[in-house]
């Protein structure tokens, strides 16, 4: 790849260096032919005026002087006076910005006259078709070169990384790998940015295959206990209380079953689903949300649950109440289930500075070991072996946090538990 732009780059410079070199001989040889041709002219009109002022200056009356200016065709002549008047002038073309002019004073009868003649610069060049043709060929041949290095460094450094890329996209499409390319410049960035929403499509994809597969190997276990308990209910020999028995183990599997849907159908909803409903909600009224739909309910499971309020008086949020609600219900959930002392604790600040709004919920329960602090949050993620779709609601909680913009992970709490710090920004 290398051997080749540099391959390009020289053919680009010996391109520019030849058209550089023939253009500038051509219009040094233009010029000096240009430059031959008006000092030509010049000496010629030098010696026309001069031989004009003689006859001029021979005629008995300025009267007769148109006679002598008409003998001369091919140079247009004027002659004026003192006072710029003009006396007489040849008939037909007039002066253009391409003439060789030149003027002469000259004394008849005591008065001051001024001859002026002109002639045109390229005369013998344009009546002369073989170098006109040679003149316009010239001029095509150095176009058509300018025209064709300036195609030449488009396709090297527009079109060819573009095609490239067009290339791997096609072969992404075929065989569903990506080609590692090189490519600089704003193409690259195009072509990087294509790879990593390939990349996280197919990370999403993964992941959702293998939920999906969780999920089903988590359902046949309690669906074959429920299609048995089923099938032996149907037997009238059983007794009442092992009927009750087989009712209520149904009812328990069907529970589970419900649960991981629920779990699933979560998760894709927030995968899918990007709009929020968002609101204006005052800090203070947030926090006495959390303490009046938690406080009682943790108090009655023995749990010692606080909730601080570092904020400003007029501190306000932009939020989806009723998915954060969900992200906090998570939480607390996860927390509570993984208790694992006698006293239990589970403590909630919510405080802020200039730019964010922070809310840290730490517990004292059996923690999670440092090496797992971040896959928490991954949705196949779980510390019961006996489950393979746990943690979703974790899952569930960073998109929804993620789609307020905002940032949620995980660190050891101060009470030897684990402690959940989430990141709102201020809008």
């Amino acid at each position: 790849m290398k051997q080749d732009k540099r391959a390009s780059f020289l053919v680009v410079l010996i391109l520019l260096a030849a058209v550089t070199a023939f253009a500038f001989s051509y219009n040094s040889s233009v010029t000096a032919a240009v430059a031959n041709a008006a000092y030509n002219d010049n000496e010629t009109l030098l010696a026309y005026n001069n031989e004009i002022i003689k006859k001029l200056t021979a005629e008995p009356s300025v009267n007769t002087w148109t006679e002598i200016v008409e003998q001369y065709e091919d140079v247009v002549i004027v002659i004026e006076n003192s006072e710029n008047d003009v006396v007489t002038k040849s008939v037909g073309r007039t002066w253009s910005a391409l003439d060789v002019k030149v003027q002469t004073p000259f004394q008849y009868k005591g008065n001051a006259y001024l001859i002026k003649s002109s002639v045109y610069l390229l005369r013998d060049y344009i009546t002369d078709v073989r170098v006109l043709v040679q003149f316009v060929f010239i001029e095509f041949l150095i176009g058509m070169s300018a025209i064709s290095l300036l195609v030449f460094i488009i396709y090297s450094i527009m079109l060819r990384p573009y095609k490239l890329i067009y290339k791997a996209i096609e072969n992404y499409d075929k065989t569903g790998r990506l080609e590692k390319i090189v490519i600089k410049g704003y193409a690259g960035q195009v072509y990087r940015r294509f790879v990593s929403m390939t990349e996280n499509l197919t990370r999403q994809q993964n992941n959702q295959r293998r939920i999906i597969a969780s999920i089903s190997h988590d359902i046949k276990t309690p669906l074959t206990s429920i299609m048995g308990y089923s099938e032996r209910l149907k037997n009238d020999n059983i007794s009442r209380e092992r009927k009750e028995h087989y009712l209520d183990t149904v009812y328990s599997k069907s529970r589970e079953i419900h649960q991981l849907v629920d779990e699933f159908d979560e998760y894709l909803s927030y995968n899918l689903i990007t709009n929020l409903k968002t609101e204006t909600v005052s800090m203070k009224d947030l926090v006495q949300t959390v303490r009046a739909n938690y406080a009682d309910e943790f108090e009655a499971a023995g749990v010692r649950f606080s909730v601080e309020n570092r904020c400003r008086e007029k501190d306000k949020i932009h939020l989806d109440m009723q998915k954060f609600k969900r992200v906090l219900s998570n939480i607390y959930s996860n927390s509570y289930k993984h208790m694992d002392k006698e006293e239990k604790v589970i403590s909630t600040i919510f405080s802020s500075d200039r730019k964010m709004f922070y809310i840290n919920i730490s517990d004292n329960g059996e923690g999670v070991s440092e090496d797992k602090l971040e896959i928490i949050f991954e949705p196949l993620y779980t510390s019961d072996e006996g489950r393979k779709v746990a943690g979703l609601g974790l899952a569930n909680c960073r998109e929804i946090v993620s789609a307020h913009g905002g940032n949620i992970y995980a660190r050891a709490s101060d009470f030897g538990g684990l402690e959940i710090c989430i990141e709102l920004p201020r809008q």
